[in-house]
């Protein structure tokens, strides 16, 4: 289990990586987090981050362009990971420097499935932590502070989402390394 101090310290770190977001402007391509404890720094208590996979992975092959839903990237992106020529090199790359990976996280933009779009809310950051954990930062257009929540129970709605099905996956596969 994670330490409550690493927790909010995942927590702080997703708002973090979220207000970077919002300081680029809306419109951005996803990205993919894997998220960190690294005990033996001079900052015990921070989570690192770190992008196991190139930006182009969003980008169809052949146009270059942003055609591929991140959804569908993210699966793709899990599925390779997974597959046996790429466990060793994540094996490495998850303990490198003795860290410990603790999570993974998406950020992206789009409508909240709980919220009508004309309100504006839309999903800018969803983690999963080892303990499975959710965790969803949320921003109105404009607002000065975006709106973090964490489950430990995940309510279905959530639950059941792609993006959460895959992160835990990613999260399994990095606890079984």
């Amino acid at each position: 289990m994670l330490h409550p101090r690493t927790q909010n310290a995942l927590i702080e770190t997703l708002a973090t990586v979220e207000g970077i977001r919002e300081h680029h402007g809306w419109g951005s391509a996803p990205d993919l987090l894997a998220l960190f404890h690294l005990p033996t720094s001079a900052y015990p208590d921070l989570v690192h981050y770190d992008f196991p996979v190139s930006p182009a992975m969003w980008h169809h092959p052949e146009t270059g362009k942003p055609e591929i839903p991140p959804l569908a990237a993210l699966h793709r992106v899990a599925d390779a990971l997974n597959s046996a020529p790429m466990r060793a090199w994540l094996r490495d790359w998850l303990h490198k420097d003795g860290r410990r990976c603790i999570g993974f996280a998406m950020i992206l933009e789009g409508p909240l499935a709980q919220s009508p779009a004309s309100t504006g809310v839309e999903a800018r950051v969803v983690a999963v932590d080892l303990d499975l954990r959710v965790y969803r930062a949320i921003r109105v257009r404009d607002a000065q502070t975006p709106s973090i929540t964490t489950w430990a129970v995940t309510p279905p709605g959530i639950r059941d989402t792609h993006l959460s099905t895959e992160l835990t996956r990613l999260v399994h596969l990095a606890r079984a390394l």
